[in-house]
């Protein structure tokens, strides 16, 4: 059953389908972690239902595109930024496609919670300015590939948050510069030991319509 959700109370929501798939607190949590300003031109690799360029672009402003292969999920994140009365380019596109489809260096940030990672983070490359940034959620006990993939395609990590639930380390939240030099910060965020998610803040209510 298709259902309306606030994503920032009375002001910015989402239309979601769990037939198609549900965000979880993961895209939420990224982009509290992500350094968006007011004049960024932003990509959303994998975007699903736009719950990423939504949310961002009421918390921080930018310039906004998301980009996903599943053209239902690209139909609702028109529908969302259209009630919100926000002004964000949702396309059916692959990632492999983007950088012809969009422009080499057209952006100065990309988001992305990725499925293929090393296909991805090239596309990244090549779509974003020297000196861009991508921002990723990827599990943390797969930190190993993804700092290999980073290297592969000449983004250099430049700060990691780690969640903890108990004494794991379960999500890593990576921003990488495009041609950037070494130099890693770390932080880390302790949640419940139980393996429960308790929201962010400012993560999204339900409300069913």
């Amino acid at each position: 059953m298709e259902r309306w959700e606030w994503l920032i109370e009375g002001e910015t929501g989402i239309f979601q389908d769990p037939a198609l798939g549900c965000f979880t607190e993961d895209p939420i949590a990224l982009v509290h972690f992500a350094k968006i300003g007011r004049t960024d031109t932003v990509l959303d690799l994998g975007t699903g239902n736009g719950v990423m360029c939504l949310y961002a672009m009421a918390r921080y402003g930018g310039t906004y595109t998301g980009i996903d292969v599943d053209e239902a999920q690209i139909a609702l994140a028109r529908r969302s930024a259209k009630r919100n009365g926000q002004a964000i380019r949702f396309l059916a596109l692959r990632a492999e496609d983007a950088p012809d489809a969009l422009g080499h260096g057209a952006f100065s940030r990309i988001l992305m919670n990725p499925t293929l990672l090393s296909d991805w983070l090239h596309a990244a490359f090549l779509l974003l300015k020297n000196g861009g940034t991508v921002t990723l959620c990827y599990p943390a006990e797969q930190l190993a590939a993804l700092f290999r993939a980073l290297d592969d395609n000449r983004l250099a990590p430049k700060r990691m948050q780690l969640t903890f639930c108990g004494q794991r380390a379960r999500l890593a939240l990576v921003e990488a510069k495009k041609l950037g030099k070494d130099g890693l910060a770390i932080t880390a965020v302790h949640r419940s030991g139980s393996g429960d998610r308790p929201p962010l803040p400012g993560t999204p209510t339900q409300r069913l319509v």
